[in-house]
Formats: structure tokens, C-alpha cells, sequence
């Protein structure tokens, strides 16, 4: 099962969740897209998020876990499209959201950081 930057619901997973299964989790960390947050006035990760998913799956176990780093080079319409499609969407109206994307420079290097944690049922 892939849960990649969703909310999740340990119970109904560890229900459906075959006993053999794996449950792969993709969260973004404080740094990802972090050149996008002031300007585009996006939300911003919580910085307890980590531990809080490991609270809320304390009753899987971690098979393997890694912290994902790259460097995106984006153009404003990639930019745009990215902002669309998570919450900054419902937070910002599309006008206001549309405007400042044009005010970042033409391409933009942006990070893209998460972490990926493989978990099995305990």
C-alpha cells in the first residue's frame, strides 16, 4: 500500500492491510519546497510531523526508512501546476495564487525532500 503525501488512518490500514503486506509512507519534510512557502504563501510542514507519524504508527514496525533530497528546476507553469495540486490551493485564492507565481524568478530551484518509511504490520 502507498500512502504518498495524504492524510492516513493507521487503523483502517492495519485492518486491510494484509499480515504479510507493506505500507510505504511519503511525507515532506520542513525543507521541501521550502523556496515556494514565504512567496506563494504555502503551508508550512510541521516540524513535529515526523514523530507524530511515528506515534500514529506505533503499531507497525519501521522496515526501512530514507530521507529523499533532490533539486527540482521549475518554470513558473511546473510551479503553478505544483501549487494546485496540494492544499496551498484551497488556502490561497487562484488570482492571488496566479500572481505570485509570476513574481518568482523564470526557472526556480526548489528542493524536493521526504521521507520515505517502509512499515509491515507488528
Amino acid at each position: 500500500m502507498l500512502s504518498a503525501f495524504g492524510p492516513r488512518n493507521p487503523l483502517e490500514i492495519e485492518r486491510i492491510l494484509a499480515a504479510d503486506g507493506l505500507l510505504i509512507v511519503v511525507s515532506p519534510t520542513v525543507a521541501h519546497l521550502l523556496e515556494l512557502v514565504g512567496p506563494l504563501g504555502m503551508l508550512r510542514i510541521d516540524p513535529d510531523k515526523e514523530q507524530r507519524q511515528a506515534a500514529a504508527f506505533d503499531r507497525f514496525r519501521v522496515v526501512e526508512q530514507e530521507t529523499l533530497t533532490r533539486s527540482l528546476v521549475l518554470d513558473r507553469h511546473a510551479v503553478a501546476t505544483l501549487a494546485a495540486m496540494g492544499p496551498t490551493a484551497k488556502h490561497v485564492p487562484a488570482q492571488a495564487l496566479a500572481t505570485r507565481v509570476r513574481a518568482l524568478p523564470d526557472p526556480l530551484a526548489v528542493p524536493l525532500a521526504v521521507h520515505i518509511t517502509a512499515y509491515r504490520p507488528d
